[in-house]
Formats: C-alpha cells, sequence, structure tokens
C-alpha cells in the first residue's frame, strides 16, 4: 500500500510540474541606436559622433549604427530577455509587444589643448542602455555607459584623426566602444521585480578649484563637468554591482526625456525620481612629488570628494562621508610640461572603482583604504546599510 501510495504521489508530483505554467522571458525588440535629445541639435550637441552617424548611415543599410547594435546583438542570451528579431520594430505599433531596448547617445567631449611640446587630446563619449516601454512611453531600466581615451600627439590632430577616435569609440571592435559595452550589458540585463527601487544620481557639483583642472570645454560650461562626473559614478557603479540606474543626464527636462531613433521615430519618456539618491561633490585636486630620478618624476595625485546616498521621501542619509584617494604616476624626465588631467581622471575612476566594491556583498574590500579614505567615522556601518539598500535596486 504505501509503495502505491508513494507511486501515486510521485506521479502527482510530476504532472503538477508539467501542469505548472513555465516562467517565460521577457519580450524585448532591439530598437538600435539613439541620439538623446531634440534631434534637430544633434549635429551641434554630438558634432563627431553624429558625421559617424550619416558616413555609416551612407555606406547602406546594414553598416548604420542601428544596423551594428542589432547584428553585434545576435546570439546574446539573456535568461531575463528574449530579444526580438530588428524586423518586428517596423510592426511594433500595432502588435502586444511593449518593451524596446536601445543604445541612446547622452553626451560626447572632444578637446585637445597644447602642452608646450606636444598636444593632449581627451575624447569622451557616455550613453545608455535603455529598456522602455513603448506604449506606456515610460522609462523601465537603464544601465549607463563610458568610454575615454587620452592621446599625445607632437602636432595637433587632424580633424580626421579627431574623427577616427570618435568613430573607434562609438562603434569598434576592441571591446571597449559603446556598442561593445551596450551588448555586455545587455548580457545581463534584467527588468524590475514588483517592489524594486530604483537609483539615481541626483545632484553633482564641481568646486571651482577643481573645474580648473578640467579639459576647457569643461571648464567652460561647469554643468557639462558635472555630467561627466556623475555619468562616470554611475557607469562604474553599475558597471560593477550590476544594478542599474535611472537618467541623470539623457535630455530629461521636467521628468520627460526626448530621442529620435535611427528610423525617424521620435519619442518623449517619462522620466521619474529615484527611491534612493546619490549626491557627489568634486571638492579638489592635489599633485604631491614622491621621487625623482634620472628617468622620470613620480606623482600621487590625489582627489577630494564627498558622497551622500539617501532617501529624499524621508530624508534618510545611509552613506554621507568625505572620501579620497590618490594614484601614482611617473613623468618621464624628458617631458617639458604635463597635462595632469588624465592623473586627476585616474585618481577620480580609482576611487569609486576602489569604494564600489563596499557596496557589493560578498566581494573582496581593503577595509583599512575605507577607513583611511573615508572621513565618516561610522563608514563601516553605513557601506553596510547602503549594500542593504542596494539589494532592493536589482
Amino acid at each position: 500500500m504505501s509503495k502505491f501510495l508513494s507511486a501515486v504521489m510521485a506521479l502527482a508530483c510530476a504532472l503538477s510540474v508539467l501542469s505548472s505554467p513555465a516562467v517565460h522571458a521577457a519580450e524585448a525588440t532591439l530598437a538600435g541606436f539613439a541620439f538623446a535629445g531634440d534631434f534637430k541639435t544633434a549635429p551641434a550637441r554630438f558634432p563627431y559622433s553624429f558625421k559617424v552617424f550619416e558616413k555609416l548611415k551612407a555606406a547602406g543599410a546594414g553598416n548604420n549604427l542601428s544596423a551594428q547594435v542589432i547584428s553585434r546583438s545576435q546570439g546574446i542570451s539573456n535568461p531575463a530577455l528574449e530579444l526580438r528579431p530588428a524586423s518586428s520594430l517596423v510592426n511594433l505599433k500595432n502588435s502586444d509587444q511593449a518593451l524596446m531596448a536601445v543604445l541612446v547617445l547622452t553626451d560626447e567631449i572632444v578637446s585637445s589643448e597644447n602642452y608646450g611640446s606636444y598636444y593632449k587630446t581627451f575624447v569622451n563619449l557616455r550613453g545608455n542602455l535603455l529598456i522602455f516601454d513603448y506604449k506606456a512611453q515610460a522609462v523601465i531600466r537603464t544601465y549607463p555607459l563610458s568610454t575615454v581615451i587620452f592621446d599625445a600627439t607632437p602636432s595637433a590632430p587632424s580633424e580626421a584623426r579627431l574623427q577616427s577616435f570618435v568613430e573607434t569609440q562609438l562603434a569598434g571592435q576592441d571591446g571597449q566602444s559603446l556598442i561593445s559595452l551596450f551588448t555586455k550589458r545587455l548580457a545581463t540585463a534584467e527588468l524590475p521585480k514588483e517592489g524594486t527601487k530604483s537609483l539615481q544620481v541626483k545632484k553633482v557639483e564641481v568646486s571651482p578649484e577643481a573645474l580648473a583642472q578640467f579639459p576647457a570645454p569643461l571648464r567652460k560650461d561647469p554643468k557639462a563637468a558635472a555630467t561627466l562626473m556623475a555619468d562616470a559614478y554611475a557607469s562604474i557603479l553599475s558597471a560593477r554591482t550590476g544594478v542599474p540606474l535611472l537618467p541623470n543626464s539623457i535630455g530629461a527636462v521636467g521628468g520627460v526625456m526626448m530621442m529620435r531613433l535611427e528610423n525617424g521615430d521620435d519619442f518623449k519618456l517619462k522620466v521619474a525620481e529615484g527611491d534612493y539618491l546619490f549626491d557627489l561633490k568634486l571638492n579638489g585636486f592635489v599633485k604631491k612629488k614622491t621621487d625623482e630620478t634620472n628617468v622620470g618624476i613620480a606623482y600621487v595625485y590625489g582627489v577630494y570628494s564627498s558622497l551622500r546616498f539617501y532617501e529624499p521621501s524621508l530624508g534618510t542619509e545611509f552613506i554621507n562621508t568625505d572620501i579620497k584617494n590618490g594614484e601614482s604616476s611617473v613623468v618621464p624626465a624628458t617631458q617639458v610640461s604635463a597635462d595632469d588631467f588624465p592623473a586627476y581622471s585616474d585618481a577620480i575612476n580609482g576611487l569609486y572603482k576602489k569604494f564600489t566594491p563596499f557596496l557589493i556583498e560578498g566581494a573582496q574590500t581593503d577595509q583599512k583604504w575605507l577607513v583611511a579614505a573615508a572621513s565618516a567615522k561610522d563608514i563601516k556601518s553605513q557601506v553596510e546599510t547602503a549594500r542593504d539598500i542596494l539589494r532592493k535596486c536589482k
């Protein structure tokens, strides 16, 4: 009798599993590439990227930026997303499919300055993997992306050289272009579950002393410098923790962001404020010589910053501290003059990369560095609390 009952129970269990509804990945259509903001002003806001856009578009439908985003995303296996073929985009308006995934270019900075015996070039492109609801016209998830090139030449770089830098950063195959970063992030992207909270970099301030060390285009535009800081932090935080962040600088004005797909479709998407917010402040830089030989001079380039992580509705703070970081760099003795911004940029990124692991459960962290770098006496308990909060945002 017991054997019979056991067999019946086993059969019932098997039938139950077979009859249970399968958990399906959400369908999402790959929409390709888009410029953030009003498309009419894109040539002025993205002068080099727009030329790449036009060049590839003129080369034929299979070569444009959208086609490259879609073709290089083929074969991606993501258990959370079932990526629909590009052809489904044509009939999207008449279908039940609502989710679309797109690479949105949000900012372009190209700067070349003379430093005595050479010219230093700084190129930075920033964007987002944006997943939005077509029918609700609302942002669902964003993963920030950023790529940087520093270059030095004895003479001023030609327009062709600058153009090639931007094209490489936008569509290169080296793994560090925006399209490459997009495909990597797409493989692990997730949709928010019910009750999932959202993150956002809300406010960034760059002191006049720190701003003086930035490239010329950023010195003239403090807002652009602040945006660069926000995107740098968001990109590193998202990449290392896997946590998405709401847009902080992709043309959102009054809770609405604009963009145009390469097929000509314009969108005005609703962007909500994050449930949890980050405020950043760049207080200043420091450069200290540590050694000098016939070969070169060793310096430590330091950055002084402030970080606040909080819940705006209740005014609850999870992290509130000043924090600093230093990175070593050797300047060759033959170098007549030096541009310090690349080293300061390394110090900023180093700060974010060293601090972010403390927000990841189980990550290997340097507790001595944290205690020395942060001004808050209770910084260990602060990051533990923040770690718990970030779990709610995945």
